[in-house]
């Protein structure tokens, strides 16, 4: 079969899918949040007279962090709910126990609840482990794959159900008001602007100057000043191998600081001041102060979005072509999706399982524009993701609706995947 053919079926039978299931009903997730968070997750508010803001942007107004409300894993998906108090339901790949229902093994073709936590108000993926903020203090609590300590429960037994994080030094629960989930690692923002990470510590990516996996939490250091951690961060975001933080005072700009590969383990001052940072597989993009995207690392698919496959250094990070009213900005595995303005995205990079989001199969080295569907108030990619997720209307109906890999049910459980059609190139309807 040819490529052409595959996306004329593609989206043949995503256009009949859709159409037959227009009756059924989403899982409703909370989309109106505000300010600050960790990860490859975007919200987008209205709050008055202020510009719309999303999810790491530091905005004019600073200070508070908005909840993540969607996240996208390496092949699974969750989605906080708008139950009384939120909870949260998660569906896919469930090997390791990422759905969090008290169960492992296969694929889950239906949603199911987190179990534990009530009051869930942020969620986020990483490859195979999910953590949220839970309970009425918004502590953290993970679950899932913990072979290197990415549960953060100061042990590496994977975990079917929700574990408190527990703090490396006094292991006492951490506070927090972002959180983000790399490959194997993961960060989270306490209230007094001091960042944590915890798991795989391979090339330093816990920023804690040292490359040994911690299964509790350790602070970010300062790399101007080993021994104390890095202050005033605004938002942070766990990647494939690294993480970059954004540090400064509410209402401005940040300067960037990375550690992991490509970074020195205490952490990287690159020079770059931005509003948002997100880290990919093993590229990283930021959101300046322009409102224009700049990314570097691998460009191999051109998900630096500059029309080349050249690979860039931070110390030369190159523009996304034509992007000048970015909100945030998420990165996945191999492609990068822009929240723009308008409430539209545009994505770029890797597209063989339609995470781009533009009707076909094919990779662009450029932004182009996802389609059908408008009004979004949030995205969410990661690190391991071929799929992209977004709150936003299609055909005026409100709704999550997800597009790319789809061969563990992350997306869509009408019918089970096939070769041919374990993907879908524009959104659809995630939950119903």
């Amino acid at each position: 079969m040819s490529t052409s053919s595959l996306e004329s079926s593609a989206e043949k039978n995503s256009a009949e899918r859709a159409s037959s299931r227009r009756t059924k009903r989403w899982i409703a997730v909370a989309a109106a949040v505000v300010v600050v968070a960790g990860g490859a997750m975007a919200i987008a508010a209205s709050q008055g007279g202020d510009s719309q803001r999303s999810g790491t942007v530091v905005t004019d107004a600073g200070g508070v962090a908005a909840m993540t409300t969607i996240a996208v894993g390496g092949s699974s998906s969750c989605a906080m709910t708008t139950t009384n108090p939120a909870g949260a339901k998660c569906w896919g790949s469930n090997s390791y126990g990422q759905a969090g229902n008290g169960a492992t093994g296969g694929n889950l073709t239906s949603a199911v609840n987190v179990g534990v936590m009530q009051r869930v108000s942020a969620i986020v993926a990483g490859e195979s482990h999910t953590c949220a903020l839970g309970d009425s203090l918004n502590q953290v609590f993970c679950w899932g794959l913990n072979s290197s300590g990415q549960v953060g429960n100061n042990t590496t037994v994977n975990q079917v159900s929700p574990q408190h994080m527990l703090l490396q030094s006094t292991n006492k629960f951490l506070m927090a008001i972002a959180i983000s989930a790399g490959s194997a690692h993961t960060c989270a923002l306490a209230p007094t602007a001091v960042a944590y990470c915890w798991g795989n510590n391979g090339s330093g990516r816990l920023g804690n100057g040292q490359i040994t996996n911690l299964s509790g939490g350790v602070p970010v250091n300062d790399p101007g000043n080993s021994g104390q951690p890095l202050a005033n961060v605004r938002a942070i975001s766990a990647g494939g191998t690294q993480t970059c933080a954004i540090s400064g005072a509410a209402g401005a700009p940040g300067q960037v600081y990375c550690w992991g590969t490509g970074y020195a383990a205490l952490g990287t001052n690159t020079g770059i001041t931005a509003k948002a940072v997100s880290v990919g597989n093993s590229h990283t993009c930021v959101v300046l102060a322009n409102l224009s995207v700049k990314c570097w690392g691998d460009n191999t698919y051109g998900q630096l979005g500059n029309g080349s496959t050249t690979s860039a250094l931070y110390s030369a990070p190159v523009a996304a072509s034509g992007i000048t009213n970015a909100v945030d900005v998420v990165t996945g595995k191999y492609h990068t999706c822009a929240l723009l303005s308008d409430q539209s995205i545009k994505c770029w990079g890797a597209n063989s399982s339609g995470q781009l989001g533009n009707g076909t199969i094919i990779q662009s080295l450029t932004p182009v524009s996802v389609s059908g569907i408008s009004a979004v108030t949030a995205i969410s990619s990661s690190s391991s993701s071929l799929h992209t997720c977004a709150v936003g209307s299609v055909s005026g109906v409100l709704g999550m609706k997800c597009w790319g890999d789809n061969a563990s049910y992350q997306i869509n459980w009408s019918s089970s995947p096939s070769p041919y059609f374990s993907y879908f190139t524009t959104p659809f309807s995630a939950v119903y």
